[in-house]
């Protein structure tokens, strides 16, 4: 009986060594790649990165998941992967955290890499379409669904904001368009200021 219980605390010590928490540095070393738009060396370092820290649920996790997912959609709009490939890379992260990249709040409709929170006709979400540097492809529609309501005047115009939460549902393109990659919807979502 001792003999198994020591068997079982040793291992549960070697689980928590290898459950590797991701970390800022693990982020940052992803922005090279992701500035340059070099969408292959991203999708692949964010990879290794997940692979290393499966059971980890950190916030760091939850954005390089994000990172990921919109590296694997550039890499489409370049012919480095096709939308079958996509989809078996990309539909295993539904039902996970993440936490997308920072956006300007606009209140204009159609603005890219800008976060739309709607009070109107559908409120308490938000929605941002994240293209590439060019604005030639939109590589995510994101649209967000919160809890509770979102008040106006905590998010004012041109202030920076983080969104996230689950990821509930992820669609490509039906028609294997270049013009729009991904359509991604998140509940539970909760949005930060990033000052």
């Amino acid at each position: 009986m001792k003999t198994l219980l020591l068997t079982a605390l040793i291992l549960f010590g070697l689980f928590n060594v290898n459950a590797q928490e991701l970390t800022y540095e693990n982020f940052k070393s992803l922005i090279p790649h992701l500035k340059k738009e070099d969408w292959k060396s991203s999708f692949t370092a964010s990879g290794k990165l997940l692979d290393s820290a499966k059971g980890d649920t950190s916030d760091f996790h939850a954005i390089i998941v994000y990172i990921n997912i919109f590296s694997a959609a550039g890499m489409v709009t370049e012919g480095q992967m096709n939308f079958e490939e996509l989809q078996k890379n990309v539909i295993p992260f539904q039902g996970q955290k993440i936490i997308m990249a920072g956006h300007p709040v606009t209140t204009k409709d159609g603005g890219l890499n800008q976060v739309k929170f709607e009070f109107d006709e559908k409120p308490n979400t938000a929605f941002t379409s994240a293209a590439n540097a060019k604005g030639s492809n939109i590589l995510c529609f994101e649209e967000f669904v919160f809890a509770s309501p979102i008040k106006r005047k905590k998010f004012p115009e041109k202030s920076m904001v983080r969104c996230g939460g689950t990821l509930e549902k992820i669609e490509t393109n039906p028609n294997e368009s270049l013009i729009w990659i991904l359509r991604l919807t998140v509940t539970d979502a909760f949005a930060r200021q990033m000052n």
